[in-house]
């Protein structure tokens, strides 16, 4: 795997926002400067996920949003607060057929303005239930169709296997669970297949993996479906290299009925995998958060709405 010379990591959406918080080495963000003296408003916070890269290669500038959050109106929001001109993207990637990861895209598409490529796995579009004893959702996907995105201005590229998609950017491909205890159990979660109502597998489910000159692997897994841990062996088995640097997003250990002996053992993974970088987001949750930050005091870095990062030797 190629690298980059430097990445630049903006979160557009994110579950929290908390304006106490300062900047730090590395790190800008919406502290309490930006929302007390708010002249263009402040950021707007959602059960969803948006990450904003800009990575930069011999000189060339590479711009990638990746996932569009739950809704249309914070990501197009927080875009103009941060300065961030969604008419530059020059790729889209979907990490899955979720909501939560794709319902803002096609406001984000009209603001783009022009026919860009999304790439998703072509089982995004697949129709997919929830099924349980307190609730019934039906296609709650159905917002998400190819001829939808076509007609918002998405070049859909429908997309299984890793691809290079900028010098040191790879989208990971479908994601092999290999870590025996985030093995999902899907309660209720069925999709409609060849006509038949059958448990779903979300193989949609992919992550970014960013390798930095003189940093290393940066993993985005905005929604952790495959687990985190097996993510980050995927991501170094595809860079053939033997550490990750950091990882961001989503650890789906949020969820009820998550125990805390699957929070520990991530955390154990996670410490013996030695990352300098761990920000769980989104649908991690909070116990997660604060066992990787007692755990991790070095490494836990608590991302919110508009931080911007820079990751460079």
């Amino acid at each position: 795997m190629r690298e980059c010379d430097e990445l630049t990591l903006t979160v557009l959406v994110d579950n929290y926002i908390d304006m106490l918080m300062s900047n730090s080495p590395g790190i800008t963000r919406q502290g309490m400067p930006e929302h007390f003296g708010a002249r263009n408003g402040t950021p707007l916070a959602e059960n969803g996920i948006s990450f904003f890269l800009e990575t930069s290669a011999g000189g060339r500038r590479t711009t990638i949003l990746f996932d569009a959050g739950m809704s249309p109106i914070p990501l197009v929001h927080n875009a103009r607060l941060l300065g961030i001109d969604l008419t530059k993207v020059d790729q889209v990637v979907l990490s899955h057929g979720h909501p939560d990861h794709f319902g803002g895209i096609y406001a984000a598409l009209a603001e783009i303005g022009y026919r860009v490529p999304v790439l998703v796995h072509p089982s995004a579009f697949t129709p997919r239930l929830i099924q349980r004893p307190d609730v019934t959702l039906q296609y709650f996907n159905k917002q998400l169709t190819e001829t939808d995105l076509v007609e918002a201005g998405g070049a859909v590229v429908a997309l299984k296997d890793p691809l290079e998609i900028a010098p040191g950017v790879m989208t990971s491909g479908e994601i092999p669970t290999t870590v025996d205890f985030e093995e999902e159990v899907p309660v209720g979660r069925m999709s409609v297949r060849d006509g038949h109502v059958c448990v779903d597998p979300i193989e949609d489910y992919q992550t970014l993996i960013v390798n930095v000159k003189g940093v290393g692997l940066i993993v985005l897994d905005p929604c952790g479906h495959a687990g985190v841990v097996s993510s980050l062996d995927h991501a170094m088995k595809l860079a053939e290299v033997d550490a990750v640097h950091g990882v961001l997003g989503g650890f789906h250990l949020g969820h009820a009925g998550i125990t805390q002996a699957k929070v520990d053992r991530t955390v154990d993974e996670l410490v013996a995998r030695g990352l300098s970088w761990v920000s769980p987001m989104h649908c991690s949750g909070f116990r997660t958060q604060r066992a990787v930050a007692e755990r991790m005091p070095d490494a836990f870095r608590l991302m919110t709405v508009g931080t911007v990062v820079r990751f460079a030797a």
